[in-house]
């Protein structure tokens, strides 16, 4: 008798759980319209005043700021290496010239001490070494070994003024650069004010719709890299452009700067010495906070490079790296824990970041090794 009615009892247990379920995904997916909704109803609402549009305008040029200041500082940082390496060939051309000089000199000397007056008479007219060589009497004297040597002081020394009228042309294009950056600094300065100052002013629903735009234009700007990150893989763009921490491998993840931060993708960019940066400026007001983005144990260290930094260790073995603070937070020790959202420090330009817009420089580094952190802090910020 029982087993005739299972498999009526197995239809109506199947068939009142999805009477249950249905509804709760259903008023699941209505409560996320409705949440929607009235976030774009806010911001509408909100367009109208002149408040959010002055908001709005300057977080747009704040960001094209932003952009803008990277791209000079890293042609700035390569200008710079440039002319390090310039310097370097010039000081061992200018080495060698001289080497070659003293072989012309010995053969004057050679040439007095054997009486040769028309030779002696020819040094004195010369108005520089490089005249002297050119003149038949000496390259008569050399052997072939000595004439060697003063073909190649002639090359040498055109080569090291060459090389000395290009340094000369770079130094100036690193002081026309720097001079716009300087701008650009000031403008990113003054903008982030102009931020503060209107959410300083706002009431409760302006602040609310200044906070669902900012999620409007995260979501668009998220969108965006997806379609340019697949747009790199298709050309094989900058090697790194389109790597990264995905979010789903740091679980609870949060900002690394409390309020608002600007930034760009500049994973790979010039930096000094020659090297790439690996990891995000990310660009905000001095002192502003800087938080744990996950639970995990500190260090605080400094350096000449860094400045202020501290270094997250998670439990899971990744290590996130903060540069270039104002300081750190005063009540946190090295090898302390913390949890998500503790303050560990503040926005600032120290180490060799002193002459930049106030930034922290942060890293993710999975196994030890850095990875492009734009997509995750895109994610989170």
């Amino acid at each position: 008798m029982s087993r005739k009615q299972s498999p009526r009892w197995f239809s109506f247990v199947l068939s009142l759980a999805l009477v249950v379920l249905v509804p709760v995904s259903a008023s699941a997916q209505s409560q996320t319209d409705v949440d929607r909704a009235q976030r774009n109803k806010s911001v509408a609402e909100a367009r109208q005043s002149e408040a959010f549009k002055a908001y709005r305008d300057a977080t747009t040029q704040l960001d094209d700021a932003v952009h803008r200041y990277e791209i000079l500082n890293a042609q700035h940082e390569d200008l710079l290496y440039r002319i390090s390496r310039m310097e370097a060939t010039v000081k061992r051309y200018e080495s060698e010239a001289d080497q070659l000089e003293l072989t012309a000199r010995d053969l004057l000397i050679n040439a007095y001490t054997s009486g040769q007056s028309n030779l002696i008479g020819t040094a004195f007219n010369a108005s520089n070494i490089q005249d002297l060589v050119t003149t038949s009497a000496l390259r008569a004297r050399a052997a072939s070994a000595d004439l060697a040597a003063l073909d190649n002081l002639e090359a040498v020394s055109r080569q090291a003024d060459r090389s000395s009228a290009e340094l000369a042309i770079r130094r100036i294009d690193v002081a026309a650069n720097q001079d716009e950056a300087e701008v650009v600094v000031d403008e990113i300065t003054e903008l982030q004010e102009q931020q503060e100052s209107i959410l300083a002013k706002a009431d409760a629903n302006l602040r609310t719709a200044i906070d669902n735009l900012n999620r409007e234009m995260k979501e668009k700007k998220i969108e965006d890299e997806r379609v340019k990150r697949q747009q790199a893989e298709k050309s094989s763009a900058r090697p790194g452009a389109a790597g990264g921490a995905p979010v789903a491998t740091t679980p609870g993840f949060v900002c690394p700067v409390q309020g608002g931060t600007s930034f760009i993708d500049s994973w790979g960019f010039a930096r000094s010495g020659g090297r790439r940066h690996k990891g995000v400026d990310m660009f905000a007001p001095r002192n502003r906070p800087l938080q744990a983005v996950v639970d995990g144990r500190i260090k605080l260290s400094s350096n000449s490079l860094g400045g202020f930094t501290v270094h997250l260790y998670s439990d899971n073995g990744t290590v996130y790296y903060y540069a270039h603070l104002e300081s750190q937070a005063a009540e946190l020790r090295s090898g302390q824990r913390v949890t998500k959202g503790t303050v560990v420090g503040f926005v600032g330009n120290s180490g060799n970041a002193r002459y930049t817009s106030t930034h922290v420089h942060f890293e993710i580094r999975p196994n030890g090794k850095a990875v492009n952190p734009y997509p995750t802090v895109r994610s989170a910020c």
